[in-house]
């Protein structure tokens, strides 16, 4: 682990991790200098702000519910890219936290925040496409999910 101080001299701590990016997604959006970077923004910084996006709850509610405790995200034939980098321990722990709330991956969730805030995916016409479930519409689940960093506390709400 690796030890930093933020401005307010509250400690921090980076450790290596691994995301699963579609090689296609990897090409059109990531580029190295000499670090991996969406945009002008290191990845770890860019995770950091999807952790802190104010509209996160909203974004994560979007999600078709899994019925799994985890959905598999590295099937064979995706063609995914392993992208090494160093994130905040504690933007990794939430977006830990939200994949075991929601039953998705953490690469799997960051891809679909990064899609939506990169404009690729649009909210406005109902997020992912609902599974259909021996002809019937699976019924409409609202989960609601809220992360407390500074008591890592996590609260999820499910509604039918």
């Amino acid at each position: 682990m690796n030890e930093q101080t933020r401005m307010d001299r509250e400690p921090y701590y980076r450790s290596r991790s691994t995301l699963l990016i579609p090689e296609t997604l990897f090409r059109r959006f990531f580029w190295r200098s000499p670090y991996i970077k969406i945009g002008h923004w290191a990845l770890a910084s860019y995770l950091s702000g999807l952790m802190n996006d104010p509209q996160l709850e909203y974004k994560l509610s979007f999600l078709e519910t899994t019925g799994k405790w985890k959905k598999q995200y590295q099937d064979e034939g995706q063609g995914l890219v392993r992208v090494n980098f160093y994130p905040d321990d504690r933007d990794w722990g939430r977006l830990a936290a939200i994949s075991n709330a929601t039953g998705y991956s953490r690469c799997y969730i960051f891809v679909y925040l990064m899609l939506i805030a990169l404009g690729v995916v649009s909210l406005e016409d109902g997020g992912t496409s609902p599974a259909w479930v021996r002809g019937h519409w699976n019924p409409v689940v609202i989960c609601s999910i809220s992360v407390d960093a500074v008591t890592r506390e996590l609260t999820r709400i499910l509604q039918t």
